[in-house]
C-alpha cells in the first residue's frame, strides 16, 4: 500500500509543479433537445448547458445527435458560445443531414487550433435556414482555463 500511496503523492506534486494555473482538461457539456429547447430560427442556449470560464482554452470537443435533427427545410445548426467566442466558433453552420441519429461530429476547436474564450460564456446552437422539427444533440468539449 505504501508504494501505491508514495506514487499517487508523487504524481500528483509532478502535476502541480507543472500545471502551475491547475490546467487539466475539465469537461464541459450542453444538451439541446427539441422537446425542451425548441427549433425557431435563430441562436438558443439549451436549457441544460455549461458556463465555460473566462480564459478557457477549448482543446477538443464532439457534437453527438442522438436523435436526428429534423426540419420541414434546408436547416443548419452551428454551436458556439453566449460571450467570448462567436455563435460557430465551435462548429460551423451544420446541414441537418449531418446530424442524424447517433452521428458524431468534431467540433472546431483541436490541439492545433483551439479555442480561446475571452469572457465567461454559456454554450449555444444556432439554428439557421429554416425552423427545426425534432433533435436532441449533446455537446461535449474538453478545455483548461489559461492564467490570462
Amino acid at each position: 500500500m505504501g508504494a501505491t500511496s508514495d506514487y499517487a503523492s508523487d504524481l500528483s506534486r509532478q502535476i502541480a509543479a507543472n500545471n502551475p494555473a491547475g490546467a487539466l482538461l475539465s469537461v464541459a457539456k450542453a444538451i439541446y433537445s427539441f422537446g425542451t429547447d425548441g427549433g425557431a430560427v435563430g441562436l438558443i442556449t439549451p436549457k441544460l448547458t455549461a458556463s465555460l470560464p473566462k480564459n478557457a482554452v477549448i482543446v477538443a470537443g464532439t457534437v453527438n445527435s442522438t436523435t436526428a435533427v429534423t426540419s420541414a427545410g434546408s436547416a443548419t445548426l452551428a454551436v458556439g458560445t453566449s460571450a467570448g467566442s462567436s455563435a460557430t466558433a465551435l462548429l460551423a453552420a451544420t446541414a441537418k443531414a449531418t446530424l442524424s441519429a447517433n452521428a458524431l461530429v468534431n467540433a472546431v476547436p483541436v490541439f492545433a487550433t483551439p479555442v480561446k474564450l475571452s469572457a465567461a460564456g454559456l454554450i449555444t446552437v444556432t439554428v439557421g435556414t429554416a425552423a427545426l422539427t425534432a433533435g436532441v444533440v449533446e455537446i461535449t468539449l474538453f478545455y483548461f482555463v489559461a492564467n490570462s
